[in-house]
């Protein structure tokens, strides 16, 4: 019986003290110099006898700022998954100690003076009394008491709101087929009247991307041809259908070249002036003419200015002259090749 209650003492004994072993957690110390190495092996000495496993991580000391230094040890700490980091400052006359607790957010420091009301102390008693300080407040961390000040810790600003995205742009519309009118003035070279053949030009344009449709439609004012012995009243209208494509294009200004087709009318009627002339009636002669033509044009909104220089090859031109019994004497013979201008407004769709 008495080995039986011995047996269960023992078993509980064992049993509670299994249950009173606390886990080791990890400290990590960073050294930055000699003094601070120096330090390390002292506050390894003191934690030896607690459920501490200290870690010594050489590298730079913790910046000058408060901000910085707990931005350091919170790195220090996870990068060795350690409960607190431990750091060192020195001065001429003290020591400072750092310990910090990221889990809690809590910050302890202590500045240990080498004058004391006691007396001065060396520097091997400066640095134990460091060791000491240290091991002081791992030990209350061990006992489960927060040391230090707690560490207001700024929230990162919000990232900025990104911007709506722009609409884009609106894309100016491809410019498609459309329709525009024409109104203006041109002149023609027959080489018989001085100041060529002047008149109306009236027209319509279809116009695509790539190609535009023309027709034109040319009317001249009579010009006056006299001599001794006539005056003749010439006046040239024509019909012209055409293609033409533009060489250059941009939103204000167009260069183009076309190509038509057409037929001209001479109209012509003499007046006689000497008794021995027998003047012939009224006429009107047609001629067949193909026109390659150069074109300048500028536009604004839904009107444009177009300047044009056509040459018309006319199959055909008359040649104006007298009949003399069974013989024709010329009078006025007109150019096959009869340079044109043009300049012409243009209403329609841009």
């Amino acid at each position: 019986m008495m080995q039986c209650l011995l047996l269960g003492v023992l078993v509980g004994w064992g049993t509670e003290g299994r249950a009173e072993t606390k886990s080791p957690w990890i400290a990590v110390l960073r050294t930055s110099s000699p003094e601070d190495e120096a330090l390390a092996r002292r506050v390894q000495g003191q934690l030896s006898d607690l459920p501490v496993v200290l870690r010594v991580s050489p590298g730079p000391a913790p910046g000058p700022s408060e901000e910085e230094q707990w931005r350091t040890a919170v790195e220090l700490a996870g990068s060795e998954s350690a409960r607190v980091a431990i750091w060192f400052t020195h001065e001429p006359e003290a020591i400072g100690v750092h310990i910090a607790e990221p889990s809690t957010q809590h910050l302890f420091f202590r500045r240990i003076q080498a004058e004391t009301p006691r007396g001065r102390l060396d520097a091997s008693a400066l640095a134990e009394t460091a060791a000491l300080v240290v091991r002081s407040a791992v030990k209350a961390l061990e006992a489960g008491r927060e040391v230090g000040v707690e560490v207001k810790v700024a929230e990162p600003d919000p990232p900025a709101p990104e911007p709506p995205p722009s609409a884009p742009a609106p894309t100016p519309p491809e410019p498609g087929d459309s329709w525009v009118v024409a109104v203006g003035w041109q002149a023609t070279l027959d080489g018989a009247s001085p100041q060529g053949q002047q008149g109306l030009q009236l027209g319509a344009d279809w116009e695509g991307r790539w190609l535009r449709g023309r027709v034109r439609v040319l009317m001249s004012l009579p010009a006056r041809l006299s001599d001794t012995y006539t005056r003749v009243s010439l006046s040239r209208h024509a019909a012209i259908v055409g293609l033409g494509v533009p060489l250059s294009s941009t939103k204000r200004f167009r260069v183009g070249a076309d190509l038509g087709v057409g037929l001209a009318g001479f109209r012509r009627s003499t007046v006689v002036l000497a008794p021995e002339v027998i003047a012939t009636p009224p006429r009107l002669t047609l001629a067949p003419h193909v026109s390659p033509e150069l074109s300048l044009r500028w536009r604004g909104g839904r009107v444009a200015l177009e300047a044009s220089l056509a040459m018309d090859v006319v199959a055909g031109a008359p040649t104006l002259g007298y009949q003399r019994g069974e013989e024709f004497i010329p009078r006025n013979r007109l150019w096959v090749t009869q340079p044109r201008v043009g300049l012409a407004i243009l209403a329609g769709s841009p």
